[in-house]
């Protein structure tokens, strides 16, 4: 939602909010409460109420419960398209949303944790997010359009009343233009309170100033496959990859034109019990990001990350985030000779 003068607003990372007074380029000025004027890049403030029903709830009388209208909106027409809402490199047969999660401050010796919903594609969201009962109904929690590219702050609650189940609703669009067939997404997340107790679940990313934890909410068929495993059945598949002698990869020299890096989780930890697909995953996954920053700026050098076969769900990962996170790198299959497809190799920039 487009940010204009009059309009109510929230800060994304800080307490408080205000009307909007005036916006000079990527800067919107925001008065609170107290009469202060407060600078704030737009993309850090999220609408609260528009102008428009704010006036209108300035006329309504004293103690009136508020009107609730329906509401209808052609976007068929093109000038309903806004190219400048829109990212290059998105995949639109491919969506990203996800449940974000970053620590937001500690209140009466309680961690609390900021949920927000995050729309990283170049679709309008419809959502609904719903929680199931005792008593098997279902209760409607978080409802909403969001625009392409945005996040929004849902609740502020501490690790263990986010100790849960929710279900996700969702509708993809385009608003005058055209865009593939996509069908309703309906997807239960897991949110476990554990996750937030360990620091390695916080991870860095391109939607907060700090880690953050990320579930995504469109799954991949092996994701989905992957979360049809009970925790026993990880834990034997786990114990029988350990028992497996590692695979034997000729280990080359480092030089100044190419380094190897390892991923194998063997290689990184000395004990792996105890952990679930999901957090091995995360570590993995912490070592490419920190191999990557550690060589920004080596134009030419060659990374190759040994990830091994597998079943894929490393390798897609790594994929993914150096198309989202790192955009203008080089990549392909390292050489089959000497890797089988079990490497890939990135070229920096």
């Amino acid at each position: 939602m487009k940010v204009g003068i009059g309009d109510r607003v929230r800060f994304l990372n800080e307490v408080g909010g205000g009307i909007v007074t005036r916006i000079e380029g990527n800067l919107v000025f925001v008065e609170d409460e107290d009469g202060f004027e407060v600078p704030s890049p737009v993309f850090e403030v999220v609408v609260v109420e528009q102008r428009a029903d704010i006036k209108s709830a300035t006329h309504t009388s004293p103690g009136a419960p508020p009107k609730i209208q329906s509401v209808t909106e052609d976007v068929s027409e093109k000038e309903a398209y806004h190219e400048e809402l829109e990212e290059e490199g998105h995949d639109d047969f491919s969506p990203s949303l996800y449940l974000g999660f970053i620590k937001s401050g500690s209140v009466k010796g309680d961690d609390k944790l900021a949920a927000y919903f995050i729309n990283d594609s170049n679709y309008y969201c419809t959502y609904l997010i719903s929680q199931r009962g005792d008593d098997g109904y279902m209760y409607a929690m978080q409802q909403g359009v969001i625009e392409p590219n945005t996040k929004l702050p849902l609740v502020e609650k501490t690790p263990q009343e986010l100790d849960t189940s929710l279900d996700v609703q969702i509708i993809l669009f385009k608003k005058g233009k055209p865009y593939p067939v996509l069908k309703p997404v309906s997807n239960t997340i897991h949110v476990k309170a554990k996750r937030f107790f360990k620091d390695n679940s916080f991870v860095a990313n391109d939607f907060f100033h700090q880690p953050a934890v990320l579930l995504s909410i469109i799954k991949s068929e092996l994701e989905q496959k992957l979360e049809l495993l009970t925790e026993r059945e990880a834990a034997a598949i786990i114990k029988e990859k350990e028992a497996k002698p590692a695979p034997k990869v000729e280990k080359r020299k480092n030089t100044p034109e190419l380094l190897e890096v390892d991923l194998h989780i063997h290689g990184l930890l000395d004990n792996t019990s105890g952990l679930s697909n999901g957090e091995i995953l995360n570590i993995q996954m912490d070592r490419f990001n920190a191999v990557m920053e550690a060589n920004k700026g080596s134009k030419g050098l060659k990374i190759v990350f040994i990830h091994g076969v597998g079943n894929g769900v490393l390798k897609t990962e790594i994929r993914k985030e150096l198309e989202r996170r790192y955009k203008g790198y080089y990549f392909q299959d390292a050489s089959f000779r000497e890797y089988g497809y079990g490497a890939t190799m990135v070229i920096m920039k």
